[in-house]
């Protein structure tokens, strides 16, 4: 009985064991709990930086979207500009390009960009107020001239401002040139030039005319008497006729200069464009039939009944004087055709104008005089013994009319002078 009691455990009292039980019960349902709470704190910690991460999406979003329409409204401006734009980086290639500086250097964006400053623009003066100069020294420019060749060689005026681009953080970026074309600016200061220079001279010629006319009339009255005395000397009478052609060549040159000088009142009335040219081309044939010269005229107009308001018969004496101009520059023959039609209406809503081109195939005119052929007393018909005041008067009566005429040639093969007369927005045709 003994050895039965020691192998045999006593088991714990039923009391001892439920309050373990229970004890072990507590603890894991304080546990549960204490992971319930947690669960319900992390949940709300869960849900309140879900709530402000999507605050700061939100926020993201709206400042991306902020600084992509920035972005439109920058590019917008930059591609509504008329003054070309180019940027560069640190090392001077190209980074932007605006579609101004395109029309102006005649060069796309696509073949600009990711080049060298100085592989895509080349000035002939003025060359070191460029961006690349910034970029490279330092130094910002405003307002500075100079003369870019663009794409088709041609000789572009254009007014700079440089400034370095910084970043606050990164230091610098590269430089911003901007550019704006001076064509229109140059050409206008040149008119005006022009037409002080003109007043000057037409001032000067009147003054001359008139003191030269009355010792002419003398020289002409005296050498007719001395013919009439030596009427029977054939040899003397012949030296005479030289002074009195001379005194008649001299009148006319004197005339044409006065009437250069003189002011014309315009009278303005409105003519079938049709009928203005054939009017001046059948005078044309008429001189040319007297001149013998061989000049085939050919008339190209889009709408004949097309009216143009003007002084017809000086406009007539503009279009002689333009196809006399084109049979002279054609001593062996050739052909001037004169074309004309309506310009497009002007973006302000008012009524469109009319332009006239007058061609030959002529020798041309060279292009080291032809900025010149406008000016009074220019010729350079010495053999037709020309007065030089034809296309000056052109010149003069176009302006007049606040018109604008133009020229274009090439040397051996031909001119052509256009015209453009701004419209009356009066449809009504009268008679000259």
């Amino acid at each position: 009985m003994k050895e039965e009691r020691q192998g045999t455990v006593e088991a714990p009292p039923p009391d001892a064991e439920l309050v373990h039980f229970k004890e072990s019960f507590e603890t894991f349902n304080t546990i549960i709990n204490n992971l319930q709470r947690q669960y319900l704190t992390l949940e709300k910690e869960y849900a309140r930086q879900e709530t402000r991460l999507e605050e700061i999406n939100h926020q993201l979003r709206r400042t991306i979207a902020a600084n992509q329409a920035t972005t439109v409204f920058l590019n917008s401006i930059l591609t509504a500009l008329s003054s070309g734009v180019v940027a560069v980086n640190r090392e001077g290639i190209i980074s932007h390009f605006n579609p101004a500086a395109e029309r102006i250097t005649g060069m796309g964006a696509a073949r600009a960009l990711g080049r060298r400053y100085d592989e895509v623009i080349s000035a002939k003066r003025g060359g070191r107020f460029s961006a690349l100069d910034t970029v490279l020294s330092g130094g910002e420019f405003e307002s500075e001239e100079k003369v870019i060749i663009n794409n088709n060689g041609e000789d572009i005026p254009v007014s700079v401002s440089t400034a370095l681009l910084h970043d606050p953080e990164a230091g610098p970026l590269g430089a911003v040139e901007i550019f704006f074309d001076l064509t229109k600016i140059k050409r206008l200061e040149e008119e005006i030039l022009r037409i002080k220079t003109l007043a000057a001279l037409g001032e000067m010629a009147a003054t001359v005319a008139h003191e030269v006319r009355n010792p002419l009339g003398g020289i002409g009255g005296f050498a007719a008497l001395l013919r009439r005395e030596l009427a029977e000397d054939e040899a003397k009478t012949r030296l005479v006729d030289k002074i009195i052609a001379g005194v008649n060549t001299l009148n006319l040159t004197v005339t044409a200069l006065l009437d250069y000088t003189r002011r014309e009142q315009l009278n303005l009335r409105p003519i079938p464009l049709g009928r203005l040219i054939e009017e001046s081309v059948e005078y044309e044939r008429a001189d040319q039939g007297a001149s013998a010269v061989n000049v085939e005229l050919a008339v190209d107009i889009a709408d004949g009944n097309l009216p143009v308001t003007c002084d017809a018969h000086l406009m007539r004496q503009v279009l002689l004087n333009l196809l006399r101009n084109g049979r002279e520059a054609m001593p062996d023959g050739g052909r001037i055709t004169i074309r004309a039609g309506a310009t497009p209406a002007g973006g302000d809503g008012g009524s469109g104008g009319v332009f006239i081109e007058v061609a030959d195939t002529g020798h041309g005119i060279a292009p080291d005089i032809r900025d010149r052929i406008f000016q009074p007393f220019f010729s350079t018909r010495h053999k037709h013994n020309g007065s030089g005041l034809g296309l000056a008067t052109v010149w003069k009566t176009i302006q007049a009319h606040g018109g604008e005429i133009t020229v274009s040639s090439e040397v051996d093969n031909g001119t052509v002078f256009r015209i453009v007369l701004p419209g009356s927005g009066n449809s009504e045709v009268g008679a000259v």
